[in-house]
């Protein structure tokens, strides 16, 4: 199954079963479930409309003018594998209270400010009620992983260790520095700056949040840590011969003319398997996790009985 994010929300959640009311499984084929199933998986049809809602998100989404034959097929197998995993929760009597929904619900809720989540429902055209409801085929899914899944996927020490020497060099932290920055538009203005500040580099934030177009400024021109060699090489590398809360020089860039105080500096660095090994072990798992996910998947497929309706898959748009 292909994971979501915030904005993959409504698409993650349309899951099959919600469109077919919980069909029983009955030996249906397709012509029997009707001119508008594009599938039958085990006896529970998947209508167009369902397979229809899911190519407009992706539409809205940006990913595309209109479907293309092998666009629509890849969102049927997904939908077929959501069929799939709902109607083995089902088998195994996997149960989500309603409470559990309801702080799905606001944890979703709440990843959109202001009016954007009634926006994005509206658009949708999708009530708080259907939402509900798909949230919570979502977490029978999740429950039905965990059960059946996860218990059996373990992560030794010596696997990490392992990961840990042929990935070392992920672990080697640069050269870094805490920076503040000013950007203006005019070479005589830095100039101008420049000059203020090396006689009170105290007034560096006060001058970034009058003068600087960067984004930054009215944050006092705080950049962060920033490490030798990334972003802009050829503007940034200055700061690391910069000593310590003094100004730059003028240095011209794409955007602009920067001046830079440096405040901290950190020498270059290397974790410890110690300092890593949680780290290393949660990739590990996650990992192993999600191709467990895909064999179980697969296990469920090969015993699935799917009919697939080419012409009514064909003649399905968003």
């Amino acid at each position: 199954m292909r994971r979501a994010g915030p904005l993959g929300l409504l698409a993650l959640v349309t899951l099959a079963a919600a469109s077919c009311g919980r069909c029983g499984g009955g030996a249906a084929t397709v012509a029997e479930a009707g001119p508008r199933a594009v599938a039958v998986v085990n006896g529970e049809p998947i209508p167009a409309e369902t397979l229809a809602r899911e190519l407009r998100q992706i539409r809205a989404g940006g990913e595309g003018e209109a479907p293309s034959e092998a666009l629509r097929r890849r969102v049927l197998d997904d939908l077929v594998d959501r069929a799939l995993l709902l109607q083995q929760a089902r088998a195994r009597s996997v149960n989500v209270s309603q409470e559990q929904v309801e702080r799905a619900f606001l944890r979703v809720r709440g990843e959109y400010p202001g009016t954007h989540f009634d926006d994005l429902l509206a658009r949708e055209r999708l009530s708080q009620a259907e939402l509900k409801a798909r949230l919570k085929d979502q977490l029978a899914v999740e429950r039905l992983f965990h059960d059946e899944v996860f218990p059996r996927i373990t992560v030794a020490p010596a696997e990490v260790e392992r990961w840990f020497a042929e990935h070392a060099a992920e672990f080697a932290e640069p050269e870094r520095v805490r920076v503040l920055q000013v950007v203006v538009s005019s070479r005589d203005e830095a100039i101008t700056l420049r000059d203020k500040l090396r006689r009170d580099p105290a007034r560096f934030a006060e001058v970034a949040r009058a003068s600087s177009i960067a984004p930054e400024g009215k944050n006092g021109g705080e950049l962060g840590w920033i490490g030798r060699g990334s972003g802009f090489p050829e503007v940034f590398d200055v700061c690391f011969s910069l000593p310590l809360n003094s100004i730059s020089d003028v240095v011209p860039s794409p955007y602009g003319f920067h001046l830079f105080r440096v405040l901290e500096r950190k020498a270059a660095s290397k974790r410890t398997l110690d300092q890593a090994r949680g780290e290393v072990g949660e990739r590990l798992l996650r990992d192993r996790r999600a191709r467990a996910q895909e064999e179980y998947l697969a296990a469920l497929r090969g015993r699935a009985t799917i009919q697939v309706d080419q012409s009514a898959l064909t003649a399905v748009t968003p």
